[in-house]
C-alpha cells in the first residue's frame, strides 16, 4: 500500500516535458525576435542617412511609421494568447486588439507605398505586396470574427496573423544565414525572402490548424 501511494506520488510530480519543450521553444524565439527588433528594428529610431542609407532616405518617414507599427504589432501579439491575461483583463485585451489591428493597417498600407517605390524588380515586390495583403487579410478576418462572437475562429485568424507579423524575422534571420552561407547573390536572396518568408510559415500554420480541427474531428 506504502509503496503504491508512493509511485503514484512520483507520478504526480513527474515533469511535464511537452511543456518543458515549448518553454525552451518559446523562449528561443522570443531572443531571436528581441534580436531583430533590436537589431533591425529600433536602430531606425536614430533618424539618420547613415543608418536608411541613400535606398530608403528619400521615403525614410514612411519606413519609420511602418517599422513602429511593426515593432507595435510584434510586442502586443504575445499578450492575446495568454488565457490568464484575457481572463483577468478583458477590456485591456480589447483594447490591445484594437490597438494591434490599427497598426496592422497603418503598417500595411504605408508598406503599399515602399513596395511601389522599390527598385528589386516585380517579383520582389509582388512578394511583400502579397505578404501585405495577407497580413490585413487575416488580421480583418480575426476582427470579423469576434464581432461575429466566433472565439474559436478568432483565435485561429490571430494565430495566422501573428505568424505573418513575425514574417520579417523570418526574412532576416534566413537571408543573414543564406549571407554568410554565400548562397546565390544579393538581388535574388531578397526576391526568395519577399515570398517564402511569409508563404512558408503561413502553409505549415495552415497545415497544424487543419491537423488540429480534423484530431478534434475524430474524438
Amino acid at each position: 500500500m506504502k509503496s503504491k501511494t508512493l509511485s503514484n506520488e512520483r507520478i504526480g510530480q513527474a515533469p511535464n516535458y511537452n511543456k518543458i519543450a515549448w518553454g525552451i521553444v518559446l523562449g528561443m524565439a522570443s531572443l531571436l525576435i528581441l534580436y531583430y527588433l533590436w537589431t533591425r528594428g529600433f536602430v531606425y529610431f536614430k533618424y539618420s542617412k547613415e543608418v536608411y542609407t541613400d535606398y530608403f532616405w528619400y521615403r525614410a518617414p514612411w519606413l519609420l511609421v511602418h517599422v513602429i507599427c511593426g515593432i507595435v504589432a510584434t510586442l502586443i501579439g504575445p499578450f492575446q494568447f495568454i488565457a490568464r491575461f484575457r481572463t483577468r483583463y478583458p477590456q485591456l485585451h480589447r483594447n490591445m486588439g484594437k490597438t494591434y489591428l490599427g497598426a496592422i493597417v497603418i503598417s500595411t498600407f504605408v508598406s503599399f507605398y515602399l513596395v511601389s517605390t522599390a527598385q528589386l524588380g516585380v517579383a520582389y515586390a509582388t512578394g511583400l505586396a502579397m505578404l501585405g495583403i495577407v497580413w490585413l487579410g487575416t488580421s480583418l478576418m480575426a476582427w470579423a470574427s469576434i464581432v461575429k462572437g466566433n472565439v474559436r475562429m478568432h483565435r485561429e485568424w490571430m494565430i495566422k496573423s501573428y505568424v505573418l507579423t513575425l514574417s520579417f524575422i523570418g526574412f532576416r534571420s534566413v537571408e543573414d544565414l543564406l549571407t554568410k552561407m554565400n548562397i546565390s547573390n544579393f538581388v535574388d536572396r531578397k526576391i526568395l525572402m519577399a515570398w517564402a518568408c511569409w508563404a512558408i510559415p503561413f502553409f505549415i500554420t495552415e497545415l497544424i490548424l487543419q491537423a488540429r480541427r480534423i484530431s478534434i474531428a475524430q474524438k
